[in-house]
């Protein structure tokens, strides 16, 4: 899940980070601007995830954050990832996704990281209160958390 639950039956435990950038076409106008700001991001045409997605809901939380209640300029609305990735490469606006899926076009020079940040986002695994896991389960739930103590070991300090 990408958001905690607050449920009498239900438990959430973070698992895993995702940062979600801003990204464009090489030539695309926010490339030249610096520094970008808020306002910048509302002349602009998007090609973003369908409303309710994680992605969209961070984006439009973090405007809202900073003031900004005009609705975005969308050119494209689309149901994934790698679509908004390649609709986004090919120019079609500018796109939010997160910095993983956008990590292959970034190294390839498909895709230019615009210097807006955005807030990152956990997500979630939801376990039933009254339902014990099986080994499966337990020793995948171990794995996630395993992952997430290991990485955040790496991080260097600040």
């Amino acid at each position: 899940m990408e958001a905690a639950i607050h449920s009498e039956q239900l438990t959430s435990a973070a698992v895993a980070r995702d940062q979600i950038i801003v990204v464009t076409a090489p030539d695309h106008q926010l490339v030249k601007r610096k520094p970008i700001t808020p306002t910048d991001l509302m002349e602009v045409e998007w090609v973003l995830r369908e409303r309710g997605s994680g992605t969209r809901s961070v984006f439009e939380d973090a405007l809202a954050e900073f003031g900004l209640k005009a609705a975005l300029r969308i050119a494209l609305e689309l149901p994934s990832n790698e679509a908004v990735r390649s609709a986004a490469e090919a120019g079609l606006g500018a796109a939010v996704i997160s910095a993983s899926i956008a990590a292959p076009s970034l190294e390839a020079g498909l895709l230019q990281q615009i210097d807006f940040r955005l807030p990152e986002r956990e997500f979630y695994v939801l376990t039933h209160r009254d339902r014990h896991p099986s080994r499966a389960a337990r020793a995948f739930l171990e794995m996630l958390t395993d992952s997430r103590t290991a990485k955040r070991s790496r991080r260097p300090k600040l």
